[in-house]
């Protein structure tokens, strides 16, 4: 296991400088400056000649380059040319509280819901909550979730005036968004969960061991779950990530300080170190997120080996 880990984590750190590298060269080759924008619209060329050299943009991009990696590893990401003076970590920090306080709860309702609804559709193949479940995971999947988002706003928010519309003042404005980006995890975990879970249920183990009289909830726990679980962890990696760093409409809608808004507003303004720092975070947690399922996959069975050798690569 520990060889393992430490053979993925090696590979992180390649990819994660070769992402570096490609998203330096990305922006620099793009036409413009952090300095063109509308906030430094006031500048004079030569004002802006003069504010480039302070910050060495002026340079080789192979220097520029040298320069980022060096301070990066000494765990600086540099300073945001749009919110000046800020350190990128703490731009970053002040904005990501509010996604993953959202898209937590988003995962958490979601999943409990989703997996809940699958077993027990599976369990009642055919039946009444199996055709309901159906419908929500088409609907899930098929309406965007700003639709969602827009009737939550009319219907609970206006209507009712149970909770708050928009803006970030108490938790209570975070319960709307999260109920919006919910509903894809629920629907998407449902439909696998219930694929996998009819497919075990079919399998010559399952109805040997009901033939010997094991109660349902039993069969369920002990045999079917660990088997049916497997291929959700896989979608669920991912879908984490994607939540937990935030989505670029419902905080637009709900007018939340989150991180989705500052990566839009990061390339909008050239703002160069806010948007590496930004890509460099997404990229390292969704192969964090991609490490952790494999290792999942181990604990949830056992006969799926990550140790070294036949089974470790």
């Amino acid at each position: 296991m520990a060889k393992y880990i430490g053979k993925r984590v090696f590979y992180m750190i390649i990819t994660l400088f070769l992402i570096a590298v490609l998203t330096f060269v990305l922006m620099k080759i793009l036409p413009g400056s952090p300095f063109d924008t509308e906030r430094f619209e006031k500048l004079t060329p030569q004002q802006q000649q003069e504010a480039l050299a302070k910050y060495d943009l002026d340079k080789p991009i192979y220097v520029q380059f040298f320069k980022y990696i060096t301070d990066m590893l000494k765990g600086d990401f540099g300073t945001s040319f749009y919110y000046t003076k800020m350190p990128v970590t703490r731009v970053i920090f002040s904005r990501i509280g509010p996604s993953m306080l959202v898209g937590a709860q988003a995962i958490l309702i979601g999943l409990a819901i989703g997996l809940s609804l699958g077993i027990i559709a599976a369990c009642r193949h055919n039946g009444f909550v199996d055709n309901l479940t159906m419908i929500i995971a088409v609907l899930g999947i098929s309406v965007p979730n700003f639709v969602a988002a827009a009737l939550l706003q009319y219907y609970i928010g206006l209507k009712l005036g149970w909770l708050p519309v928009g803006f970030w003042e108490s938790w209570a404005c975070s319960v709307l968004p999260s109920l919006a980006l919910c509903v894809q995890p629920l629907a998407t975990s449902a439909r696998f969960i219930r694929a996998e879970t009819l497919d075990v249920l079919q399998q010559d183990y399952i109805v040997t061991a009901r033939s010997k009289g094991m109660t349902q909830a039993r069969l369920l726990l002990k045999h079917t779950l660990r088997n049916s679980i497997i291929p959700v962890i896989t979608i669920i990696g991912t879908m984490v990530v994607n939540l937990l760093t935030g989505s670029l409409a419902i905080e637009s809608i709900f007018s939340i300080p989150g991180i989705g808004g500052l990566f839009t507003d990061s390339v909008k303004n050239n703002d160069y170190n806010v948007i590496m720092g930004l890509t460099i975070l997404y990229s390292f947690m969704y192969m964090l997120a991609i490490l952790i399922t494999d290792i999942a996959y181990s604990l949830v069975d056992p006969r799926i080996r990550i140790a070294a050798g036949k089974g470790g690569d």
